[in-house]
């Protein structure tokens, strides 16, 4: 079996989709929060499925991992760690109204910056940093309809 690669979290911006003088532009003073950062590791890639053991046995099949029982500080995921220590963990969904999703929850060195400069944005906090367990504090915002998660270790 070979090595898996780092989960990293690919950007791809065309000149034919988003012209170069528009761009993703902004002004320093909200940019204060983050460091550049051209690899924007994963620190957890999260599965909401009410099929969690055959999503479990997909991802062990194509991806190689091995998960554990659910865990209760990551609500009842079952969570498998990769080789470069990024967590996957897939879960049912918690309430009525949660639907199928996957997020990815990227590394942050200070997830209170990171979520207040989300909300600088215009970005809704729809979790604000809240810890889990051993594994760290998370945080979920919402801009333009899509969840993104943040993660400090």
């Amino acid at each position: 079996m070979r090595a898996a690669a780092p989960l990293r979290l690919a950007l791809l911006v065309t000149a034919s989709v988003v012209p170069p003088t528009t761009a993703c532009r902004g002004d320093a003073p909200q940019r204060a929060a983050a460091q550049p950062d051209a690899t924007m590791n994963v620190h957890y890639l999260e599965v909401v499925t009410p099929a969690v053991d055959s999503t479990c046995a997909l991802f062990e099949s194509v991806h190689g991992l091995s998960f554990g029982p659910r865990e209760a500080s990551l609500g009842l995921a079952r969570v498998a760690r990769r080789p470069d220590g990024a967590l996957v963990g897939i879960r049912a969904p918690l309430a009525e109204h949660e639907r199928p999703t996957t997020r990815a929850y990227l590394a942050v060195d200070d997830i209170d910056a990171a979520a207040k400069a989300a909300e600088g944005r215009g970005a809704i906090v729809a979790y604000p940093p809240t810890r889990q367990g051993d594994h760290g504090v998370f945080a979920i915002v919402i801009q333009d309809g899509v969840e993104h998660g943040l993660w400090q270790r």
